[in-house]
């Protein structure tokens, strides 16, 4: 069986703006273009496709499905405590020169996880016997962009908080997650899937006949590229589309478990963030499941791998179950964010993995990802010798 694994980097290799950094871009150009609309000011054409795409909505809104659309987006975005989160996230690190690159579920993990600690640190203050409690400082100043802005120039010793209002935030985060999910969607499914796509991949190309496809994405690049031979395509995060609502939508955008194994299944205030629950809830399903079943059922071949002469004459042959399935990573960081399913593929029995890299920075980051994702020994075990199951290919140039 043939596997391929692919993640937002084969999007962006097809020149597809799907990074979280656009998709800001293009919630702040729709609040600009709102407001000049309502203003009734001409709108502006500008040089990048979103102004198009902002001119041609906003100058059919007759049509009641674009009215619609304004009209959901504007919800969606309007107030979102994680958009205007992110912008100024952006906005700090550009004015310190940093790079603005930014990952929404290692940002969520760390204000998620800060919160959870947070409500503890009140929780056994109360439990003390105080009404209130107060957060502690690196609490109160990694949750300070998303509690309030009430809150904003006071310090933390002069503020104590119920335990509720912890719950309250929490479900304020919550909802606007999804809010922002189905506004991450209306931007894939409407705007980046009416781009056009130039080039397709020599290395995607050149790959061995494909069996099974696990996207990481929510677009539907490889099915409208890619799809000459039959093959089987798991979206395990969930796939865009328009016609979906903040009810039937199925993406998932979330955080890896980071409770220990005690805690884990005891500790569910805050299991709605975690993908895992997400891909449960959202019933994505898990096709990649059932494909690692059938691997480990395939009957085990046995081919000789070496030949020994005794001193007698006697020939024997030294037998060794050969690999039978391989599996392609393209596209995807191998962050520890998809732990658990990573795992389970590199660490399957029989299995040759190839994961392609852009340039040596990129080389460097999956080694890095992967020492977090299957531990130190194992990598250094399956990168070399006789024990060797896993390639590191670089892409090659566009054809």
């Amino acid at each position: 069986m043939n596997i391929l694994i692919i993640g937002n980097g084969f999007d962006l290799a097809h020149g597809l703006p799907t990074t979280y950094k656009d998709f800001l871009k293009f919630t702040d150009k729709f609040e600009k273009y709102r407001l000049r609309n309502e203003d009734g000011d001409e709108l502006l054409q500008e040089d990048d496709g979103s102004s198009d795409y902002f001119f041609n909505l906003f100058g059919n809104k007759a049509n009641k499905n674009v009215r619609d659309l304004i009209q959901e987006l504007s919800a969606l975005i309007k107030n979102n405590v994680w958009i205007k989160y992110f912008k100024n996230l952006c906005g700090s690190r550009k004015e310190q020169g940093k790079d603005s690159w930014i990952d929404f579920e290692s940002e969520i993990s760390q204000i998620i996880q800060t919160l959870d600690s947070a409500g503890h640190t009140i929780t056994e203050q109360v439990a003390q016997g105080k009404k209130n409690g107060k957060m502690t400082q690196y609490q109160y100043r990694i949750l300070r962009p998303v509690i309030g802005q009430k809150w904003s120039s006071e310090k933390c010793d002069s503020i104590s908080f119920e335990i509720k209002a912890i719950r309250y935030k929490k479900e304020l985060l919550l909802k606007d997650l999804n809010k922002l999910i189905r506004c991450l969607e209306i931007y894939l499914s409407d705007y980046v899937s009416n781009l056009k796509v130039d080039k397709l991949l020599p290395d995607i190309k050149e790959l061995p006949f494909i069996n099974k496809v696990l996207s990481f994405n929510y677009t539907s690049t490889y099915e409208n590229y890619y799809s000459e031979s039959p093959y089987e395509i798991d979206y395990t995060h969930g796939k865009a589309a328009i016609e979906n609502t903040m009810d039937s939508n199925n993406m998932v955008l979330g955080i890896d478990e980071y409770l220990k194994e005690d805690e884990k299944n005891e500790n569910t205030e805050f299991i709605e963030f975690k993908k895992y629950f997400q891909r449960i809830h959202k019933e994505t399903g898990s096709l990649y499941k059932l494909w690692l079943n059938k691997m480990e059922e395939q009957e085990q071949i046995k081919e000789i791998t070496s030949v020994r002469k005794d001193n007698d004459g006697t020939v024997s042959y030294v037998e060794e179950y050969a690999i039978c399935h391989k599996v392609f990573f393209f596209g995807h960081s191998l962050d520890v964010t998809d732990r658990d399913i990573i795992r389970e593929f590199i660490l399957a029995d029989r299995v040759q993995t190839t994961i392609f890299y852009v340039d040596r920075t990129d080389y460097g980051k999956k080694i890095t990802n992967l020492v977090k994702v299957i531990g130190q020994d194992e990598l250094i075990r399956r990168t070399g010798g006789k024990t060797k199951t896993i390639t590191f290919q670089k892409i090659t140039k566009e054809a």
